[in-house]
Formats: structure tokens, C-alpha cells, sequence
């Protein structure tokens, strides 16, 4: 009788270790579940943002390139049209070609 209580108090502790440690993998599973969530919440705000911040540069990019169209409007008017920022009519050479190979002007 004294062999299968302590049999039974055996296989009783092995139970309760088995639990605890079953508890102690589930707890571990819902931390890593829970930091999974957060961090593609995270990911999910940040590109976001990030795409929130790519429409407002192209905004301003178009922004810019209307102002650059409304100030190039009147040049084109007075010399014809522009090609590649250079005036046609001035033999596309650009007034500072020292400048441009590396030499120093003047």
C-alpha cells in the first residue's frame, strides 16, 4: 500500500510539472502571438505613413513643376521654345563651358 502511495504521489507531481510547463508553453505562445500582432501593427502604421508621405512629395513635386511651367511660360514666349533648358537660337551651347569641363573661370 506504501509503494502505491508513493506511486501515486509520483505520477501525482509529474502531472502537476507537466501542467505547469503546459501553462508556462501557452503563456510563451501568446507572448510571441501578441508581439507578432504588434509588430505588424507597426509595420502596417508605418507603410502607412510612408505612403501617406510619398503622396504628399509627389503633391509637392507637382506643386514644383507647375511653378517651374508658370515661370518658364514667359521665357518660352520671348525666345521661342526651350530644349533641355538651353534656348534654341543660341546653338544649344551653354554660356559657361569652362565651368562645365572643370576649368576655372575667368
Amino acid at each position: 500500500v506504501g509503494e502505491l502511495q508513493a506511486a501515486l504521489g509520483d505520477a501525482e507531481r509529474q502531472r502537476e510539472l507537466q501542467e505547469a510547463e503546459d501553462r508556462a508553453l501557452r503563456q510563451e505562445l501568446k507572448d510571441v502571438r501578441d508581439g507578432q500582432r504588434i509588430l505588424e501593427k507597426k509595420g502596417s502604421a508605418a507603410l502607412k505613413d510612408l505612403k501617406r508621405q510619398l503622396q504628399l512629395e509627389r503633391r509637392r513635386a507637382d506643386r514644383l513643376q507647375e511653378r517651374l511651367q508658370e515661370l518658364l511660360a514667359p521665357t518660352r514666349a520671348r525666345s521661342g521654345s526651350w530644349t533641355l533648358g538651353s534656348p534654341v537660337g543660341l546653338g544649344g551651347a551653354p554660356r559657361h563651358r569652362g565651368l562645365l569641363k572643370g576649368e576655372p573661370s575667368g
